[in-house]
């Protein structure tokens, strides 16, 4: 681990317990309670519509895993009590808890579209996480962005949030580290394109 960040909730990990980690669900909870509460943000007349092309593959593999794809999203102050930025989240889990489930977050009042990050990701202060970080929630492994052992290339194309939407266009080509000693990688390579309706973060 490179730093705190967003990931101070992986610690509390459970292998062998849960085929994901705790942060992650712990994530989805929240994101699950904004969706729900008395007051939700009108989604007005926008309808979710996703174009994913992302493949990922264990290292030693080169046949792509299946990955949750039911999303959660939301957009605002990510986390106020620590980084206390605009973000935007883009979960994408399985509900039964079989497969892997990714994130990607990114501080839209410090990401550039159109910018290319290059991996490992890194903190640019005054932020307290990365401008655009990914994250992965693997069978008994969790792999970063900001992982030392991760390499190649995120390009978030374009990003907006507003009254009644949520829209995403990013491709990956990259190898993200595990956070844990000696285990394995896992690339991730294509293209993410979604309009969500505009969820407030928790």
């Amino acid at each position: 681990m490179s730093g705190p960040s967003a990931r101070r909730l992986k610690h509390l990990s459970a292998p062998g317990l849960l085929s994901v980690p705790l942060w992650f669900l712990f994530g989805v909870t929240l994101l699950l309670a904004a969706c729900n509460s008395s007051n939700p943000v009108a989604p007005g007349p926008v309808t979710a519509s996703v174009t994913d092309s992302l493949a990922f593959t264990r290292a030693g593999s080169s046949t792509p895993v299946a990955v949750g794809a039911t999303p959660l999203v939301c957009c605002g102050l990510y986390d106020p009590s620590f980084v206390n930025e605009h973000a935007m989240r883009i979960v994408m889990y399985d509900p039964g808890v079989q497969k892997p489930g990714w994130q990607i977050l990114i501080l839209t009042n410090r990401a550039q579209a159109g910018a290319v990050t290059t991996l490992p990701t890194a903190i640019v202060a005054p932020s307290k996480v990365p401008y655009v970080s990914m994250f992965v929630a693997d069978s008994l492994n969790e792999l970063s962005s900001d992982s030392d052992e991760s390499s190649g290339t995120i390009t978030v194309h374009s990003f907006s949030c507003n009254a009644t939407a949520i829209q995403i266009d990013f491709s990956v080509d990259a190898t993200l580290g595990s956070e844990f000693s000696n285990s394995p990688t896992m690339d991730v390579k294509g293209t993410f394109r979604a309009t969500f309706p505009m969820q407030s973060c928790p």
